[in-house]
């Protein structure tokens, strides 16, 4: 009883949490959307300035702006579409635009702000940073460690089994009827992109993944990659030197897939990259990757059923 209550008090505490990161989100963005307005209205109905006055407005505008889209996309992992998100971040914009309206209707125009008000919009521009950087610390960290399914791999348990010629290394030709497992690949989404039967204990892909710098990777900016082919393995050293392997070329699938008459440029670019030297690769570097294993069968040599995921990390292609 004591445990349910305790794993109860933490979900409430980590949904509270998830909620207070997405209400910063919220109104770091309807801040930002509130200066581009505030601009905006001091534009239309504060006129009488010069040109100056008026660029430099048009500037403020376009800032905050792209100020706004850059966050939104930097903060999207920790934003959560809600009633209480949208009226947070509707607040936080009417906070900062609707001074000027109230001044234009008690004043008729807007005066200059005084030396306290310069000072607490300060403040407040000093808030508003310190909580877009939390916001993007916690973002850059999920980021970092959240991993993307690029390819499921499912096995259907169905066997069959398939004649083999081969010779191992140091020995005579063989010749065996070896039990092959149906292995389906499909898209994260469940679409199909492969089938085919393989023998061996289990299986790995191997692929091309181009690095980005860490700092590319903490703002959102994914590893590219490109799955290249579906091979076999053993459990042991003695099976690997005497069993036969198998490796089956993949339908071209991943963000570096390039039409045909630019894959030659594509390869160029990507062997020079990873053919430079180790201190000038800080921001990119291009690398041969082959996964961590997908067992066919268990440990008593059964074919198993089961579903595995191909993942995208920083640091390259595993399973899960």
């Amino acid at each position: 009883m004591a445990d349910a209550e305790l794993s109860t008090t933490l979900l409430r505490g980590l949904s509270l949490l998830l909620h207070a990161q997405a209400l910063i989100v919220a109104a770091v963005l309807g801040a930002l959307l509130g200066g581009a307005l505030r601009a905006g209205l001091l534009l239309s109905l504060d006129r009488g300035h010069g040109w100056a006055t008026v660029g430099l407005r048009t500037v403020a505008i376009a800032c905050y702006l792209g100020l706004a889209f850059v966050y939104s996309a930097l903060a999207a992992p920790l934003f959560i579409v809600d009633g209480l998100s949208l009226l947070t971040g509707l607040a936080a914009l009417l906070t900062v635009a609707s001074g000027v309206v109230m001044a234009r209707l008690l004043w008729g125009y807007v005066p200059l702000p005084s030396l306290t008000g310069r000072l607490v919009r300060l403040l407040f521009l000093l808030l508003v940073l310190i909580l877009a950087l939390l916001a993007l610390m916690r973002s850059g960290f999920l980021n970092l460690t959240t991993d993307r399914v690029v390819l499921r791999i499912e096995l259907t348990g169905q066997t069959q089994p398939q004649l083999v010629r081969w010779a191992a290394p140091d020995q005579p030709p063989r010749q065996e009827s070896l039990r092959t497992h149906q292995v389906i690949l499909l898209t994260p989404d469940g679409e199909k992109v492969g089938e085919d039967w393989l023998y061996g204990d289990q299986i790995a892909i191997k692929g091309r993944v181009l690095r980005l710098h860490p700092a590319l990777n903490a703002a959102g900016i994914e590893n590219l990659f490109e799955l290249q082919f579906l091979h076999n393995g053993y459990f042991t050293a003695e099976r690997h030197s005497t069993l036969p392997h198998l490796a089956r070329p993949l339908r071209p699938l991943g963000s570096l897939v390039v039409v045909p008459r630019t894959r030659r440029l594509r390869d160029r670019v990507l062997g020079w990259l990873a053919n430079r030297p180790a201190e000038s690769r800080a921001s990119v570097r291009a690398v041969t990757h082959e996964s961590t294993y997908f067992p066919l069968v268990d440990a008593q040599g059964q074919p198993l059923r089961k579903t595995y995921d191909l993942v995208l990390t920083p640091g390259g292609l595993t399973s899960r």
